[in-house]
């Protein structure tokens, strides 16, 4: 079909405003889809919180910093007001007034549905469902416990490289699996110039929502906690500066004090990485990247790499990554080292110090081979056939807002646009 328009679904970004780089994730999408000459908005769900002030708030703040880093007004938040179950359904889009006829780009348009973010019940608007696995082998797991949405789409895209093969623990839950990489847009992510300060990393210390999973008999913790305690000598071991940017409480006084002994730095993520363009500009500035994984990760193993680490890779900065099975699918490159032992980790950093220059090149030129928008948008239209629409066929009527205060949502009021100036 000619024309097809694509709805990017998800649903961690309007309720978690404080991860500046959560927005990156489905932003790449539209933005690499755009690219192509796709019709593609960012159709985001947010289950209220009980409070609908701030609910408004959220959609207000998320419209506005989507907008500033070239979002447009392809903006849709899908909001359940009475949670994710919730019968009562509006669907409210950036710029009301703008004249997108958005039922009829659904029914004619393909969902890519992150990780079943869009509940069934709101899946039946499109012509063609994708379900698109960003949590590749705790998904399928999961799955087994929660209604994940798998068996009830069209097709099935992975960004875990082992998922589905015969090696793999995973298991494939009765349907195939398309295996692409996560992706990043190049144009937004420039190679940027000189070294960099210190290696560095963005992360949860606890798991907000769960830190474990009892799934068949098999525990999975989900606590990067664990991890990092495991390589929390790597300083002294390389002599090098490491830093975390993760939620360490003040309360948490043997964990900080740890940390401190072992020479890393700790800073408050909201600060350095809070908003998006915070999130860039913290991993434009650092030396390259030094990150463990969720031990549930590594059990699983699923061939994955995280959505952080190749923005870090596209700015230009090697990174030093613990394996989640990633590494058996990608080139050996200093740009891009994986270890599994405390000894291959401190290898890994030491060999990037001594051609950093190398490093950095080759780190952008892995970016540029695998991971680019470039790469993996044509390989998604070509999956669930996406074609490009010149001139855009849906900005002809009045949007539809379903029994929304639009108005009120959209309106941009002083103290917001504020903020969001003052957070550069």
């Amino acid at each position: 079909m000619a024309g097809t328009p694509v709805f990017v679904g998800s649903g961690f970004v309007a309720s978690y405003l404080d991860g500046g780089g959560s927005f990156w994730i489905p932003l790449q999408y539209l933005l690499g889809f755009g690219a192509h000459g796709v019709e593609a908005y960012w159709l985001e769900v947010l289950a209220g919180s009980g409070e609908e002030a701030v609910d408004e708030q959220h959609i207000r703040t998320f419209f506005e910093r989507a907008k500033r880093l070239g979002a447009g007004d392809r903006l849709v938040v899908l909001y359940l007001p009475r949670g994710r179950g919730s019968e009562e359904v509006r669907l409210i889009a950036a710029d009301p007034t703008g004249g997108i006829d958005l039922r009829s780009a659904m029914r004619d348009g393909v969902l890519l549905n992150f990780n079943n973010a869009v509940p069934a019940p709101h899946r039946t608007d499109f012509a063609r469902t994708v379900l698109y696995d960003i949590d590749p082998g705790m998904l399928q797991l999961w799955s087994h416990q929660t209604d994940m949405g798998i068996g009830a789409h069209d097709l099935y895209v992975t960004i875990g490289q082992s998922i589905g093969d015969k090696d793999c623990l995973v298991p494939d839950c009765g349907v195939i699996w398309h295996r692409v990489w996560p992706t990043v847009h190049l144009p937004a992510w420039p190679t940027q110039p000189g070294a960099g300060t210190r290696y560095t990393t963005v992360t949860h210390w606890w798991n907000g929502n769960r830190g474990y999973d009892l799934i068949g008999g098999e525990l999975y913790e989900h606590n990067k906690r664990t991890s990092f305690k495991e390589y929390i000598d790597m300083p002294g071991r390389t002599g090098l500066e490491l830093e975390l940017a993760a939620y360490v409480t003040p309360g948490e006084i043997e964990d900080r004090q740890a940390l401190q002994d072992h020479g890393w730095r700790l800073v408050e993520p909201r600060r350095v990485a809070g908003t998006p363009w915070q999130f860039r500009t913290y991993v434009q500035a650092s030396r390259g990247e030094f990150s463990c994984a969720k031990p549930s990760v590594l059990k699983a193993s699923p061939g994955w790499i995280s959505d952080r680490t190749i923005c870090y890779l596209a700015s230009g900065r090697p990174c030093v990554v613990q394996d989640a099975g990633a590494r058996r699918h990608l080139p050996s490159t200093l740009g891009l080292q994986s270890f599994s032992t405390q000894e291959e980790a401190a290898e890994a950093l030491r060999a990037a110090e001594r051609d950093h220059e190398r490093a950095r090149r080759e780190a952008r030129a892995l970016a540029e081979e695998f991971f680019s928008t470039n790469v993996v948008i044509p390989k998604l239209m070509e999956l669930a056939g996406i074609e490009p629409a010149d001139p855009p066929r849906y900005r002809v009527r009045r949007s539809v807002n379903d029994r929304s205060s639009a108005a009120a949502i959209d309106k941009q009021s002083k103290d917001s646009a504020a903020e969001t100036t003052s957070s550069n």
